[in-house]
């Protein structure tokens, strides 16, 4: 599955909910770790992936913010201590926080793996190495 993003066709939560289900199911992907080309090749997808779920985040960031300036508008709640806003304004913005706290989540786990896949090929690297200079 290729993860082109439009930045004009993105402006929903449903869209970026579709994006971040999309780098959810890459990250659950199953990766054969004794096969060199396959690591390299899916850390080469992850660090793009990364590009993706940084936009995302970026993006869920702009519509929850978009959100808050909707709400704080309203007439209705003008008259509420800021206590209650903060409190009213984050039961309506769930989804926002939702989609902002899975793509920073994204981010992390895209780091954390890639970290993990870079490990994986200095260490066979090292394997190769150390197979080519062994006598039997």
């Amino acid at each position: 599955m290729n993860l082109t993003i439009n930045p004009f066709d993105m402006s929903t939560n449903k869209n970026l909910k579709e994006i971040t289900e999309a780098i959810a199911n890459k990250l659950n992907e199953a990766i054969d770790k004794d096969n060199p080309d396959e690591l390299t090749g899916k850390l080469m997808e992850l660090c793009s992936l990364q590009a993706s779920a940084t936009y995302c985040y970026a993006l869920a960031e702009q519509l929850y913010n978009q959100k808050i300036a909707d709400l704080v508008v309203k007439q209705e709640y003008t008259k509420l201590t800021a206590t209650d806003k903060k409190m009213l304004f984050a039961g309506l913005a769930k989804e926002e926080i939702f989609n902002l706290t899975i793509s920073e989540r994204h981010i992390k786990n895209l780091s954390y793996s890639i970290e993990a896949l870079r490990s994986a090929l200095s260490w066979k690297k090292s394997e190769l190495e150390n197979a080519r200079y062994q006598n039997t």
